[in-house]
């Protein structure tokens, strides 16, 4: 699906390396998600949310906001969507960005098994192809703190709100990545 950002991501104007499941409220950013793949991947979303509220529940367990150990986290999953990665210009990563402009409260990137159908498993292996994840959160000295992770088929980062990362380039074959933006309310 072709969809026009305004301002862009990452600088991109014009993505077209996404096929959405679930779109934000008033149809952001496409009217039309692809329902049957949704429902593919729906026993996968249930164990995602379930992870999203493990993770998120720790995660800010120390915060003068901290969910209490008998609120019921209940999350939304407000955007989800498969990207592929190619090395072809513009489709080869995602480059610095934080997830929804600062509209969710956290993400999850699962890595999906390699390509096995375009071409043969040496050239869309994990090994050596670049790809990968890397985050910039906190700082050290005064400059904030660069991590890199490979990702390998099966993979999952959870990325907190308002964390600056980047899907890194690829240079050989094709990966694919399932993302999930989420919103965390309170009962």
């Amino acid at each position: 699906q072709t969809v026009m950002y305004n301002g862009g991501i990452a600088n991109v104007k014009k993505w077209k390396i996404s096929c959405y499941l679930e779109v934000m409220d008033g149809g952001v950013p496409c009217t039309k998600p692809n329902l049957a793949l949704l429902e593919t991947f729906r026993p996968l979303l249930n164990s995602c949310n379930d992870l999203f509220v493990k993770w998120y529940r720790q995660q800010h367990a120390c915060n003068r906001l901290a969910p209490r150990k008998n609120d019921q986290l209940v999350v939304k999953r407000l955007m989800t969507f498969i990207t592929r990665y190619t090395p072809n210009p513009g489709e080869e990563a995602l480059l610095k960005h934080v997830d929804g402009a600062g509209k969710v409260d956290g993400s999850i990137v699962v890595a999906l098994p390699v390509d096995r159908w375009s071409a043969p498993e040496e050239v869309n292996s994990f090994e050596g192809h670049g790809g990968g994840l890397t985050f910039w959160d906190g700082k050290k000295d005064g400059f904030p703190v660069e991590t890199h992770y490979d990702t390998r088929s099966g993979d999952l980062a959870f990325i907190d709100r308002a964390v600056w990362h980047q899907a890194d380039p690829i240079q050989k074959g094709t990966r694919w990545a399932l993302v999930i933006f989420y919103k965390v309310t309170r009962e």
